[in-house]
């Protein structure tokens, strides 16, 4: 639970470095979070379709509940990028690789990778190891 709070924290710092067993942590709490977030997204559209009738109030709740989780996943986004640019910096690589973790089929093996790859050992050119 602290990585994920630490991870929060540096959502818009993109110098140093994360190592490879933080990233992993926080990779699981992730793919937590997205689970989460479907689940509620599917319960929400059963509750919606089952028993709602078209009204304004329903519409607005929903409407609010999907804002809500744009504003979550904006800000998950933000961690993530984060989090993909310093563990491209432990590695010893330039953060613009982070860019291919958003490409379809070949950013989930990449991800993979970034979850295996050990980091340099000692200082690189983006600082001391974490």
């Amino acid at each position: 639970m602290s990585v994920l709070i630490e991870q929060f924290k540096q959502s818009f710092k993109y110098t140093g470095r994360l190592s490879v067993s933080d990233y992993r942590i926080w990779s699981v709490w992730v793919v937590l979070i997205f689970i989460l977030t479907y689940l509620a997204h599917v319960g929400v559209m059963y509750l919606f379709y089952k028993y709602a009738d078209p009204s304004t109030t329903a519409t607005i709740a929903l409407y609010a509940f999907y804002t809500a989780l744009f504003i979550i996943y904006l800000f998950l986004l933000c961690a993530i990028i984060s989090t993909n640019v310093r563990r491209h910096h432990d590695i010893g690589r330039n953060g613009w690789f982070s860019v291919l973790c958003f490409l379809p089929y070949i950013g989930v093996g990449y991800w993979i990778y970034l979850l295996c790859a050990r980091g340099t050992q000692g200082p690189n050119a983006y600082g001391p190891p974490v």
